[in-house]
C-alpha cells in the first residue's frame, strides 16, 4: 500500500521519459501509451484519497530514510487534488487524438504526449512533496515542460508566447529557490514539519519575513495573481487547446498549492505579521477579480476571454486565503478543485469549436449553437459554472468564501464578489448571445459538424461533474474542511 504514493508521480515521469523513444517510428502509439499512465495515475490517486478518508494524511519515506534526513513523500488533503489532476489529465488525453492528428505536426505528437505525462508526474510530485527542494524540483518539471507544450503546436506566435512564459517563470523559480536557501541557512533544514518547528524557535524575524515575501511573491506569479499575470493571456490563449485547458485548469494551481504550504510552514511562529499579509492577499485577490472580469468583457477572441476569466478566479481564490478565516479557506480549497473542472470544460469545448469551425473570435462563431449543440451546451454549462450560479459547481467556493467575508467584518469583499459574479455573467452571456442568438455571417458555418465523439465524451463528462459537483457539495466540503483546521492551527 505505501509504494503506491511515490509510483504515482514517477510511473507518468518514466512514462513521459520514455514516450518518444517507444514512438519514434509510429507517433499514433503514444495516446496510447500516455492513456495507460494517465489511467494508472487516476487509479493510484483514487487509492491514496480513499485511505486519507480512512486513516488520515500519511507519509512514505523514500529510500527508507526517515525525515527529516530523507525524502518525504506526503498526502494529505492538499495532495488529493492528484485525483482532479490526473482525472482531468486523462479526459485531455483522450480529447487529444483527434484534435492533436490534426493540429500538431506528426513529428511532434510523441513529444506532446511525452510533455503532458512529464507535466502531470510533476503536479502528483509537487501535490505530495514534503520537502521544499523537492517541491521546487516538481515545480520545475511542471514549468519546464509548459513552456514547451505553449510551443509545441508551431508557429511564431506561440514560441514568443511560451518565451514569455519562460522569463516570467524563471523570475518566480529564482525567487523560490532563494528563499528556500534563506530557509535551509536558518534551519538546517528543508523537510517543510521540521522547517515550521525550526522557525518557532529563531529569535530574528528579519530573514524569516523575507523568506515568506519571496516565497509568497513567488507562488504569486506562477498563479499569475493579478498584477503578475502578464505573461497568461498569451500563454493560454497560442497553445494547442488540449494544453490551454491544463494550464488554465492546473498549472496555474500550482502556485495556489504552493501558497499554502508556505502559509502551513510560517503559521506557527509567532512575531510574524500574518495579518498584514493576510489583507495584502485579500486585497490583491479582490483587485484581481475585478481586473481579470474586465479584461475579459472586452475580448472577442474566445480563448482570450477564457484565459482572463482564470486571473479572475484566481482572485477569489487568492481573497479566501487572504480572509484566512475557516469560512473563507474552505470556499478557497473547494473553488480550487471545482474551477480545475469548469475551466477544462470551457477550454476543451471551446477547443472542439475552434477546430470544427476554423474559427474563435465571437463575431465569427456566430449561429454555432445550431450546428455543433452538444460542444456549445456544455460551453453554457461552464459558463453558467463559472458565474457562479446554483446548483453548479461553481457556486459552492463563492458562497463560503462570502461568508468568510462577512465573518471576517468586511462585507465590502462580499461586494466585490458579487461585483466579480456580475461581470463574468455579462461576458458569458455575450459568447451564448453569440451561440444562440445571432445569425452566421458565414454561410460556411452552416456546414459545421459536431466534433468527433473522442472529442465530444471528454467535454460531456466534465460538463456533467460542473453540475454533480454543485448538487454533491458535501464531498469537496468534506475534503477540504480538515486540512483548512490543520492549516489554521499551524499544522
Amino acid at each position: 500500500m505505501s509504494a503506491w504514493l511515490p509510483l504515482a508521480a514517477f510511473v507518468p515521469l518514466v512514462a513521459g521519459a520514455l514516450t518518444s523513444a517507444l514512438a519514434r517510428r509510429r507517433p499514433r502509439l503514444a495516446q496510447g501509451w500516455a492513456l495507460a499512465a494517465a489511467a494508472w495515475t487516476l487509479l493510484a490517486a483514487t487509492v491514496l484519497t480513499r485511505r486519507l478518508f480512512l486513516e488520515g494524511p500519511f507519509s512514505y519515506a523514500m529510500g527508507g530514510w526517515a525525515a527529516p534526513w530523507g525524502i518525504e513523500l506526503r498526502f494529505d488533503a492538499w495532495s488529493a487534488a492528484s485525483l482532479f489532476i490526473a482525472l482531468i489529465m486523462l479526459a485531455v488525453l483522450v480529447y487529444s487524438g483527434p484534435y492533436a492528428r490534426d493540429e500538431i505536426e506528426s513529428r511532434r505528437l510523441p513529444w506532446y504526449y511525452s510533455l503532458l505525462l512529464l507535466n502531470l508526474g510533476g503536479m502528483v510530485g509537487f501535490a505530495c512533496a514534503g520537502d521544499l527542494f523537492n517541491l521546487f524540483v516538481f515545480m520545475e518539471l511542471v514549468s519546464v515542460s509548459s513552456y514547451a507544450l505553449v510551443a509545441v503546436g508551431g508557429g511564431r506566435i506561440a514560441a514568443l508566447a511560451a518565451f514569455k512564459y519562460l522569463l516570467a517563470g524563471a523570475v518566480s523559480s529564482a525567487l523560490v529557490l532563494f528563499c528556500i536557501g534563506v530557509l535551509h541557512a536558518l534551519t538546517g533544514s528543508l523537510n517543510m514539519a521540521d522547517v515550521a518547528l525550526r522557525l518557532a524557535e529563531i529569535d530574528s524575524r528579519g530573514p524569516v519575513v523575507l523568506a515568506l515575501a519571496g516565497l509568497s511573491a513567488g507562488f504569486m506569479l506562477k498563479a499569475a495573481l493579478f498584477p503578475l499575470h502578464l505573461w497568461l493571456p498569451d500563454a493560454h490563449a497560442a497553445a494547442p487547446c488540449p494544453v490551454s485547458a491544463v494550464l488554465s485548469a492546473l498549472v496555474v494551481k500550482i502556485g495556489i498549492i504552493g501558497l499554502l504550504r508556505t502559509h502551513a510552514v510560517f503559521a506557527g511562529v509567532e512575531g510574524l505579521p500574518m495579518a498584514a499579509f493576510g489583507q495584502v492577499l485579500a486585497w490583491l485577490g479582490a483587485l484581481a477579480i475585478v481586473a481579470g472580469a474586465l479584461f475579459a468583457l472586452f475580448q472577442d477572441d474566445i480563448k482570450l476571454m477564457l484565459a482572463y476569466s482564470t486571473v479572475s478566479n484566481i482572485g477569489y481564490i487568492v481573497l479566501g486565503l487572504g480572509l484566512a478565516n475557516h469560512a473563507a479557506m474552505t470556499g478557497a480549497g473547494i473553488h480550487v478543485l471545482n474551477h480545475a473542472i469548469i475551466k477544462a470544460t470551457l477550454f476543451l469545448a471551446a477547443g472542439a469549436i475552434i477546430h470544427q469551425t476554423g474559427s474563435r473570435t465571437l463575431r465569427e462563431l456566430r449561429g454555432v449553437g445550431r450546428m455543433m449543440p452538444w460542444s456549445a451546451l456544455a460551453v453554457s454549462i461552464g459558463a453558467l459554472s463559472i458565474a457562479g450560479l446554483p446548483p453548479t459547481a461553481g457556486f459552492l467556493g463563492k458562497w463560503y468564501i462570502a461568508l468568510g467575508a462577512f465573518a471576517a467584518g468586511q462585507p465590502g469583499f462580499a461586494a466585490v464578489l458579487l461585483l466579480g459574479a456580475l461581470l463574468i455573467f455579462a461576458y458569458y452571456i455575450r459568447i451564448l448571445n453569440a451561440f444562440y442568438f445571432r445569425a452566421p455571417i458565414d454561410d460556411n458555418m452552416r456546414s459545421v459538424r459536431e466534433a468527433p465523439l473522442p472529442m465530444l465524451l471528454p467535454i460531456l463528462f466534465l460538463a456533467a461533474l460542473c453540475i454533480l459537483g454543485g448538487l454533491f457539495g458535501r464531498w469537496p466540503v468534506a475534503l477540504v474542511a480538515p486540512a483548512v483546521e490543520r492549516l489554521a492551527g499551524g499544522g
